[in-house]
């Protein structure tokens, strides 16, 4: 007889045209494509936030100078 496997969902992803964050979050778990100083990033994970009035931001470096945000997650970074 098999075992059965539950499967535990840790966090959602959700498409920024489908859904954007709630006004009170400020930074999360970003999914991104972009380029900058020698540096392209093709779908890659990165902290940032959303903000109604100037839309997406990324923390850290100011490496990026264009990105697009894929998708978000639920899940808050840990900030400790």
């Amino acid at each position: 007889m098999g075992k059965l496997v539950e499967r535990q969902v840790i966090a959602s992803w959700y498409k920024p045209e489908e859904k954007l964050p709630p006004e009170d979050w400020d930074m999360m778990l970003l999914t991104i494509s972009g380029h900058g100083k020698n540096v392209r990033y093709d779908r890659a994970l990165a902290i940032g936030g959303y903000d109604p009035q100037n839309g997406w931001f990324l923390e850290g470096p100011d490496e990026l100078t264009e990105f697009t945000v894929h998708a978000w997650s639920d899940i808050e970074p840990y900030r400790g």
